[in-house]
């Protein structure tokens, strides 16, 4: 007796459903996490990144890993804030405009930091936002023409109160370190005086 063969029907169009079995999946996400978590943690602070492209060239001791210097863009992005909201929003700010390219900056950057701590200003302020022309000039240009007062100079240290500038500072020497240092006092002082009224 011959046994009949059952016809299996083939559906053609059905769709093919891979199967990945749930520790699979469970394993590619966690990997992803800790790819991402790890990336999170041994990326450089902002703070970091500023003080090693600077820390090169300036032999100060008052600039140390722990200042207040923090890099910004002027225009805001999806995830960092710049300086036109922070102005826009913080009653008190201080923009230094400089690059490790121009030689003022490089004298300057180090009293900017101490006689910020020791003429009190760290009680007003966390940070000195830090602009950067050389990385960024259309950015730069896009602060210039918000505020008009700004100019085309480095380095500049910029006292915002309620969105207005209220002082300004420009160097008066790079060579002499007596008058470089007055003269970051005096602006300190000139406005925290400014900020008092």
């Amino acid at each position: 007796m011959a046994v009949k063969k059952k016809k299996i029907k083939v559906d053609k169009y059905s769709k093919v459903q891979p199967k990945v079995p749930p520790l699979t999946i469970g394993i590619i996400i966690g990997s992803l996490v800790l790819i991402f978590a790890l990336i999170l943690i041994f990326r450089p602070t902002n703070q970091t990144v500023v003080y090693k492209s600077y820390n090169i060239f300036v032999s100060d001791s008052r600039f140390t890993e722990d200042h207040p210097f923090y890099q910004v863009n002027y225009k805001s992005s999806l995830f960092n804030k710049g300086l036109d909201k922070i102005i826009e929003q913080d009653e008190v700010v201080i923009v230094y405009v400089g690059y490790t390219g121009c030689q003022s900056c490089l004298v300057h950057i180090a009293p900017f930091q101490a006689y910020f701590e020791s003429e009190g200003m760290d009680a007003y302020v966390d940070y000195i936002y830090y602009l950067d022309p050389s990385k960024n000039l259309k950015e730069f240009e896009a602060f210039q023409t918000a505020f008009s007062e700004v100019k085309q100079t480095t380095p500049q240290l910029i006292v915002f109160l309620n969105g207005e500038i209220i002082e300004s500072f420009e160097p008066q020497s790079s060579e002499d370190m007596q008058l470089v240092n007055r003269s970051v006092r005096d602006f300190y002082r000139a406005a925290k005086a400014q900020i008092d009224e």
